[in-house]
């Protein structure tokens, strides 16, 4: 079967691999983490864009299914053993799973509602980590044994851990090009426009806001076993807060939702700004870098509000048009 690569991807993802190479030959090792960091919450912002961006659902709680994987993988690596390779499959299936039990009740709610109950969910997987401290350490985190070994997702070279990111953001990128084109990205299209009328026409709502869910639940839980194993250590207070749902989407929402590209623009502007703000002040003025945020959303949503990608390709359009 012939897999077709769109020319945006394949021009974006040609371009990081060439970047990320020259960057390594130079020894730039932190330049090399940042594109990293990029291209991690680029996967992260498109698996909130499959439940959003596609099928209308606002999430303020990924955290959760990004927690949940983190802290699934680490537990089975440090308790039994078991590589990450096989926990990040695990983590997934976890937050998958979360998703399920949360969505029986919470899609049948609509708009601001279901946004609110995403909320509530997070902050009890978040309250329940820090309660079931025989099992998770609690507040302390889990800190994950150093093996040095490829075998337990663990690199002393960072354009592997690169490489590793580039990987899972170009599979999640076809996967979601694939959804966009497909009968299930259509299904997607037209309950986010209007609910009643998909209904009326047979599509079954509640099954394809269940996918949606599940899938970028799925996803974001192998993410979250990625940053584990990529920081070494995990606690509820990096890996389940409000903040990190909130980078989450983000990077989609200034990129520009309902695209496979416009998360990774907007994980460029946002890394590349809350890097550059922890490296200018350091451990000082904390929250400085989240009043950049603020003042982010508002210039996108004010003048671009369907994103930076979008109104990048129609500029661009319109001059090789001209």
């Amino acid at each position: 079967m012939r897999i077709e690569i769109p020319r945006e991807i394949a021009a974006i993802f040609a371009a990081l691999l060439l970047v990320s190479a020259l960057f390594r030959a130079l020894r730039l090792h932190y330049i090399v983490y940042t594109l990293t960091l990029i291209l991690l919450w680029a996967y992260l912002g498109q698996c909130w864009n499959i439940l959003y961006g596609y099928a209308g659902q606002l999430s303020f709680g990924h955290a959760a299914f990004f927690g949940l994987g983190a802290y699934a993988s680490s537990l089975l690596f440090t308790n039994y053993g078991v590589t990450p390779w096989a926990g990040m499959l695990a983590g997934g299936a976890l937050a998958a799973l979360l998703a399920l039990i949360m969505g029986y009740p919470t899609l049948k709610l609509r708009g601001a509602y279901f946004a609110l109950a995403t909320i509530a969910v997070a902050e009890m997987v978040r309250l329940l980590t820090l309660k079931l401290d025989f099992i998770t350490n609690g507040p302390l985190g889990i800190i994950l044994p150093i093996t040095r070994s490829a075998a337990y997702m663990q690199f002393d070279d960072s354009f592997h851990w690169f490489l590793l990111a580039y990987v899972m953001l170009f599979l999640l990128s076809m996967v979601s090009y694939r959804i966009e084109k497909s009968k299930l990205g259509a299904a997607f299209k037209m309950i986010s426009e209007d609910e009643d009328a998909s209904a009326s026409v047979g599509i079954d709502v509640f099954k394809y806001k269940m996918v949606a869910l599940l899938l970028s639940a799925f996803f974001s839980g192998i993410g979250g076993t990625f940053f584990a194993q990529l920081t070494g250590y995990i606690r509820p207070d990096i890996v389940l807060t409000p903040e990190r749902s909130d980078e989450i989407l983000i990077v989609a929402i200034v990129g520009g939702v309902g695209t496979f590209i416009g998360p990774i623009v907007g994980s460029m502007i946002l890394i590349l700004l809350r890097q550059t703000i922890f490296a200018m002040l350091g451990g000082g003025y904390a929250g400085v870098h989240l009043i950049v945020y603020g003042l982010l959303i508002i210039m996108v949503v004010r003048f671009m509000p369907e994103g930076i990608y979008p109104h990048l390709r129609r500029a661009i359009g319109r001059y090789l048009a001209a």
